[in-house]
Parts: C-alpha cells; sequence; structure tokens
C-alpha cells in the first residue's frame, strides 16, 4: 500500500505543479494532507445524508456521483474518472449532510481530504487558493453547460457530446446508468443508439 500511496501522491503533486509553481517543500507538504482510499466496485465514498463528506482526486478507477428523489429513483449527475476531483460541494460548505452520492463503478483509489484539512491546508500554501478557484470554475462552467443542454437539446445530441467528452465511457459505465444520467429510460437509450448507428 506505501508503493501505492507514493505513486497517487506523485500523481497529485504533477498535477498541481502544472497549474501553480510550487516548491519541492511544498509538495510534499500537500501529498501529506492526502489520505489514500481504497474504494471496492459498487462500494460508497459517502452516501446521501451522511456527514462523512470528503473532497477527493481520483488516482485509478470510475465512481458517479448520483442523487436519490423521494420515490427512490437515482439520477446520475456525472461521473469521475483518474484525474478528476469528486465531492459534495454544498455540503463542503454549509456543514450540511450530503446531498448527494458517490459510488466506486470498479474498484477504485482516490487521495482523499477532509474540509477541515482542506482549509489548513489552504492557510499554510496560499497559492492553491487559485489551483481550486479555477477547478471550481471549470465545475460550475460544466454544470451549467449540461443544465442548457438538457433545456434545449435532444437526448441523442446529449449522448454524443457526452462520448465526445469522455470516450470509451460505454465500457466503463452500465448502460442504465449513462440513460440516467442522460434522463431516458434504457429501452429508449437502445433505441437510439441503434438510429445513430444506421446514420
Amino acid at each position: 500500500m506505501n508503493g501505492d500511496l507514493d505513486s497517487s501522491r506523485n500523481l497529485l503533486k504533477n498535477y498541481l505543479a502544472q497549474r501553480v509553481p510550487l516548491t519541492a517543500e511544498e509538495q510534499e507538504h500537500i501529498a501529506s494532507f492526502y489520505e489514500l482510499l481504497f474504494i471496492p466496485k459498487r462500494t460508497f465514498l459517502f452516501e446521501q445524508g451522511s456527514n462523512n463528506v470528503r473532497e477527493c482526486f481520483v488516482v485509478r478507477g470510475t465512481l458517479r456521483v448520483f442523487y436519490t428523489d423521494d420515490k427512490a429513483t437515482e439520477h446520475v449527475l456525472h461521473f469521475a474518472f483518474p484525474e478528476w476531483w469528486v465531492g459534495d460541494m454544498a455540503a463542503t460548505l454549509t456543514g450540511d449532510p450530503c446531498s448527494l452520492s458517490v459510488q466506486a463503478l470498479e474498484d477504485t483509489l482516490v487521495l482523499s481530504i477532509g474540509p477541515r484539512e482542506k482549509e489548513e491546508l489552504l492557510e499554510k500554501v496560499p497559492k492553491l487558493e487559485r489551483v481550486f478557484r479555477i477547478m471550481l470554475q471549470k465545475h460550475l462552467s460544466a454544470f451549467q453547460k449540461r443544465f442548457l443542454m438538457t433545456l434545449s437539446s435532444s437526448a441523442a445530441e446529449r449522448y454524443e457530446e457526452l462520448l465526445k467528452r469522455s470516450p470509451g465511457i460505454e465500457q466503463l459505465v452500465p448502460q442504465h446508468q449513462i440513460a440516467s444520467y442522460l434522463g431516458i429510460m434504457p429501452e429508449s437509450l437502445s433505441r437510439m443508439k441503434k438510429q445513430l448507428l444506421r446514420r
């Protein structure tokens, strides 16, 4: 596991160093704040209603982020792949219970940090504020784009956009979860894929 921890922290250090100049000492200091977690396939990083919110950097594997409504219907919001960040922004900011669930679709490794540790880290390495601000802006931009596409685009257009943005996703994510992400039934996705193939 130590080998996994070292290689995982190196991946995070490289990711951050590409976005902001960091000394070797700062890189080591940042890496020391992150805990390596192994999430077996089908298990949860955290669940809706829990207070165990964490912000995580995906090292290996794939996760789905979803919301369960009052009728127990799951709504997939997005998927997280290596070198993506995953968490519950609202719960982190407010301290309220999580409104989302995050589940591993395959055996997954993440580097995890809690809200208090994150604040302490930002105090000790202030230049990271810029990295996380830009990351937040990109997340909000992506959610805005998806929201507007939901209002103005067909399911086929949203599906093609998903494939363009995440090539190979169909080999990683079950069809019924892709359908949930698109807001359609699995049968509708099957019909739509056949129509697209006939073009």
